[in-house]
């Protein structure tokens, strides 16, 4: 937008802006921002000051040339506002869901590390900086399901508001800055892994700031940015592996606009160094080389990982790496000397060949402030350090931090853990994050158009491009990447969540600006008109929504097939019908778009339908959140611990205080029931862990004793129900994977042949017409009206067409005991038993 159109904009909110905010527009017209020209009006240091602006800062009052009172402004309180929601959609009712099973592990570990008895960082669970803030939450708030996910409900507020820092025209914009943040506060999946402590929050909030840091330097090369990309990179290596991803996404960003600024044959070398690591590794797949090693998973020791580390410098794949990188580099340092020469330092050339708001010129200035990476540089590695090392304890942590967690990440994608189809993540997306991925296309399409006008007409790239290709790749690189990684799980899906929220705030942004410019040119009839159309689009959408949940809730019908929903009084036709309110709200968009005269009335059109996905996205993150946000209707719940675990644990606090007057109750339990026991048992100095097998009892046998359905022997439940009364519970569950998206397509890339194809009787192998055509029968079926029912049932309701899968453990209860014991479980109500199914398949855990 050229500044003479946002001139009449900037005049008619001067009423609502407050003083200081006046003074802020005059002094940044004052200094003539990217040297456009406005409308005629005071000239000061080479720029043009509106009438407008001009006149309304000759009638501020001054005070001795000071503003005489602070108001906060209008995008000031909408920003606190949104903290205030952001503070509480995060904090509230934090620990009232039962922690995951991973969460079990990272909070007992922080609290061993709190209570003094140390931390070894080990790969499989990821970085440091977890542990050293959770057993922080511990030393402050003491030890608690709350305090455990403290530290990750405030990283995702710190999420929330961090768009706050691109409100620069070029960049995010103000509008595109608020929108996003609106976005990443109504996401479900950043809200639901918000609350859950796992490294991904830590990871993602980190990632952001790097790249917030790397955008704001390109735009304005102040030393502030450089340190803090610094600092913040190295806190991201410190979270999760996945960070790897992003460090590669930015790296080759860079690389990719100094290539094509300084040298574009350096694109096609670095294709090609591409190319033969993919031979190389088909090449070794074909001559039968092992995989990369195997994680040391049970007891690692400094030993353990040393060799592990050793094994996996040294193995093939990983020397072809290093030696074709290391070729790659030799030869790009040579084209780049070349294009150099030796009379001038690199600062220097990138400088003269790059203009500025350009990567390549921000490169180079931070080449030449030596001290910028000196400071940035020493405080990251102070922090990497003294992390990886927990407080310079375990300085093994710095080979595990590095070599280590490289080569955990690798080696997981040939581990499969989940087996989760290459699918996973596209099915998953458009269930929770509407206005994310539809985004994505529109800025895809905006990215390349205006790349190519600009490469037509030979004119240099706008500033804004930068950043939205910026985001574009991002998103698309993190989409292909974790859909190709073999460890596909549903906390990783926020990498691809946030960048495509950043894109859709963007995008938003600059439809809110047009909206705006046109909302100042149209009468009081027209405004009238456009705020009808806009509530005539969200009442259509939510009519189709009622219209659809009453068509479909007839009962389910019992056939012999899978169990498919009944449709209500007029079958199809009724089902037809209930599409009418889409089909109308569609055409409110473009019925005005065809027409030019009317084109500008297809801006409140959009925007209903805006507001309907945000308030979809609303329903479908508060009931994954806080109403059933540890039973697995969604998928993005994945094994996940049942409430009944807490609700015993309490039940034993209670049972405890009234039999010793504490917490001395004597608990046994086996490896099955470990995790999560570990962690809610920890208040009892007396529980014991036995491993896998019982043989026998004491003369004195404890009050309680826990066994996991995995490991119980006939003989050991005989043995136990001579002196114990017994009653099962759910200690895990999850989402039925295969009654619901398995079958959207065939997955050849699966090590199990029975999970490659749940859609029809064929076996392997499969060739990719084969997934073609299985992904086209999949779209194809969405006309049958029972389809349409079971998928609105499942993603608007979350009705699962199969009950959840768990796995259980039995709770054993001291004969003598037993009428103590039922007195404190008949003092609260029981949770609904029919929520689980019937004992089945451990092999599900066994893969998580």
């Amino acid at each position: 937008m050229h500044r003479g159109r946002v001139t009449p904009v900037i005049a008619s909110l001067l009423s609502a802006l407050s003083r200081a905010e006046h003074t802020r527009l005059v002094e940044s017209r004052r200094h003539g921002r990217d040297g456009v020209q406005v409308e005629s009006g005071e000239i000061v240091n080479g720029s043009t000051t509106p009438p407008s602006v001009d006149r309304a800062r000759r009638s501020l009052p001054h005070r001795a040339g000071r503003v005489a009172s602070w108001r906060p402004t209008i995008e000031q309180l909408a920003y606190t506002v949104l903290a205030l929601l952001a503070l509480c959609t995060r904090l509230w009712d934090l620990g009232s869901r039962a922690l995951h099973h991973d969460e079990s592990l990272h909070t007992y570990f922080s609290w061993v590390y709190e209570q003094g008895n140390g931390y070894i960082h080990h790969p499989m669970m990821h970085g440091p900086s977890l542990f050293h803030l959770d057993a922080l939450a511990y030393l402050l708030f003491g030890s608690s399901d709350w305090a455990s996910r403290l530290p990750a409900a405030l990283f995702g507020v710190v999420l929330v508001l961090s768009p706050a820092l691109l409100r620069d025209r070029e960049l995010l914009g103000r509008w595109g800055a608020f929108a996003a943040s609106t976005f990443l506060l109504l996401s479900p999946s950043v809200l639901y892994f918000s609350r859950f402590i796992r490294h991904d929050i830590f990871a993602v909030t980190a990632t952001v700031l790097l790249f917030v840091c790397f955008l704001r330097y390109v735009h304005e090369p102040a030393r502030r940015w450089l340190v803090g990309a610094l600092v913040t990179g190295a806190f991201m290596l410190t979270t999760h592996e996945v960070t790897f991803v992003s460090a590669f996404i930015l790296v080759t960003f860079i690389a990719v606009a100094l290539a094509a600024r300084a040298a574009p044959i350096l694109l096609a070398t670095s294709g090609l160094a591409l190319a033969a690591f993919g031979g190389s590794v088909l090449l070794f797949e074909a001559l039968g080389v092992p995989g990369l090693p195997a994680i040391p998973w049970e007891n690692p020791t400094a030993e353990a990982i040393q060799t592990f580390a050793i094994r996996l410098l040294t193995h093939p794949i990983t020397l072809a790496a290093l030696g074709i990188f290391f070729l790659w580099a030799f030869w790009s340092w040579r084209l780049l000397t070349r294009e150099k020469g030796p009379d001038q330092s690199w600062s220097a050339w990138l400088q003269r060949i790059a203009p500025p708001g350009s990567v390549a010129s921000a490169i180079a200035t931070a080449l030449a402030d030596r001290a910028g990476l000196a400071w940035g540089t020493s405080i990251g590695a102070g922090i990497f350090i003294a992390l990886y090392t927990s407080l310079f304890t375990n300085l093994g942590g710095l080979a595990s931090g590095t070599v280590g967690a490289l080569g955990y990440w690798l080696g997981q994608h040939g581990v499969q853990r989940g087996e989760q189809p290459w699918f996973y993540y596209l099915v998953m997306l458009p269930q929770y994050e509407l206005i994310a991925v539809a985004a994505f296309p529109v800025g895809l399409v905006l990215a390349l158009r205006g790349g190519l006008a600009a490469l037509r007409r030979g004119t240099p790239l706008p500033a804004s491009w930068l950043t939205l290709t910026f985001l574009v790749y991002w998103g698309a690189i993190m989409l292909a990447v974790l859909s190709w990684a073999g460890e596909k799980m549903p906390w990783l899906v926020i990498h691809i969540t946030v960048p495509l929220c950043l894109l859709a705030g963007l995008l938003v942004g600059r439809f809110l600006e047009e909206f705006e410019h046109a909302w100042i040119r149209w009468n009081r009839a027209e405004h009238r008109l456009a705020l009808g159309l806009a509530t005539l689009v969200v009442a259509l959408l939510a009519q189709w929504f009622l219209a659809m949940a009453w068509v479909t809730a007839g009962p389910f019908e019992t056939t012999q097939g899978p169990p498919t929903r009944g449709i209500r009084f007029g079958g199809e036709t009724a089902l037809r019908l209930a599409w009418v309110p889409v089909l109308v709200a569609a055409f409110a968009i473009i019925v005005p778009a065809v027409d030019r005269r009317w084109r500008q009335f297809a801006l409140p059109a959009v925007s209903g339908w805006l507001i309907a996905a945000a308030l979809f996205q609303v329903h479908a993150g508060w009931r994954v959140t806080y109403r059933e946000g540890d039973v697995p209707r969604d998928m993005l719940i994945y094994v996940q611990t049942a409430p009944h675990v807490v609700q015993l644990t309490r039940d034993l606090e209670r049972f405890s205080h009234e039999l010793t007057g504490g917490m001395d109750l004597e608990i046994w339990y086996d490896s099955g029931t470990q995790w999560p026991m570990n962690w809610y048992l920890r208040e009892f100095p007396r529980r014991r862990y036995f491993g896998t097998t019982l043989n026998t009892l004491p003369e004195h046998p404890p009050p309680i004793v826990l066994y996991s359905l995995e490991y119980l022997r006939p003989e050991t439940d005989a043995l136990l129900r001579s002196q114990y009364t017994s009653f099962d519970y759910p200690m895990r569950w999850w989402y039925p994977e295969e009654t619901t998206y398995r079958a959207f397509a065939i997955a050849p890339e699966l090590k199990n042949p029975a999970r490659q194809n749940l859609q029809t009787s064929d076996l392997p192998p499969f060739t990719l017409g084969d997934v073609l055509r299985s992904i086209w029968r999949s779209l194809a079926s969405a006309r049958e009206p029972s389809q349409q029912a079971k998928l609105f049932r499942l993603v608007a309701l979350r009705e699962l067409p199969s009950p959840i899968g768990s796995y259980r453990f039995r709770l054993y209860v001291r004969n003598d005991l037993l009428p103590a014991f039922q007195e404190i479980r008949l003092q609260q109500p029981r949770l609904d038993p029919v929520l689980a199914a019937p004992p089945v398949s451990t092999e599900r855990e066994a893969s998580s």
